[in-house]
């Protein structure tokens, strides 16, 4: 079994702090993506929500009082440390519209309820970390979450496959490949500004999930 399928990969970094994807921010292609989105009675998945910048984010763009129309954001982390450190952060900021789960993503397939139960899938450094001999099964498993006509908000990471990883490399023709039959390309990919310091580049696009 490749090293990143078992979470005491990820759990060791956390610990180490060894975390050099975590910018300490939302992704300002996010931030550019949802401010002028109306979120009322949305929910959002975050997968590979790390220590939350994204789902933070996007959990604060809710209109009014909490309640049961208000926009909602699930996170969910591989590493235990990455999720208590998120809930520590909720819970001292009374944060009520977001949760956050200890699991393997993929495993979330196995659960009924999430069928056809978000609106938004965020991706953003889950596809890279990832062994890619998976990666058919996670464009399943967006299919699976989203609803019809859902979307696929994704901040893919692009650099010679050769390279190895985490983070693994792919191309855009790939990453079009990998969704085309389940998907219709809304927004094409396009170039955004790096701000960590792995060697490769950064290409948002968003991807609907046909009905």
């Amino acid at each position: 079994m490749s090293k990143v399928n078992k979470s005491n990969f990820w759990e060791e970094r956390y610990i180490a702090n060894n975390t050099p994807w975590d910018t300490g921010e939302a992704a300002p292609a996010f931030v550019k993506y949802f401010d002028k989105k109306n979120l009322l009675n949305k929910k959002v998945a975050v997968l590979g929500c790390g220590k939350g910048h994204d789902a933070f984010y996007i959990a604060s763009l809710k209109e009014g009082e909490i309640n049961e129309s208000c926009l909602q954001v699930y996170g969910f982390d591989f590493s235990h440390s990455a999720v208590k450190f998120c809930k520590e952060v909720k819970e001292n900021n009374n944060n009520k519209n977001i949760d956050f789960y200890q699991a393997d993503f993929f495993d979330l397939i196995k659960e009924l309820k999430w069928k056809n139960y978000f609106d938004f899938v965020i991706e953003h450094t889950s596809l890279c970390a990832i062994d890619p001999l998976r990666r058919k099964e996670y464009a399943n498993l967006i299919k699976y979450l989203l609803k019809p006509n859902g979307k696929l908000v994704g901040l893919f990471f692009i650099r010679p496959i050769e390279l190895g990883g985490p983070p693994f490399g792919s191309t855009q023709e790939e990453i079009k490949e990998l969704f085309k039959n389940d998907f219709l390309e809304t927004e094409e990919l396009r170039h955004e500004k790096c701000p960590h310091t792995f060697t490769g580049e950064e290409y948002f696009g968003v991807f609907e999930k046909r009905i």
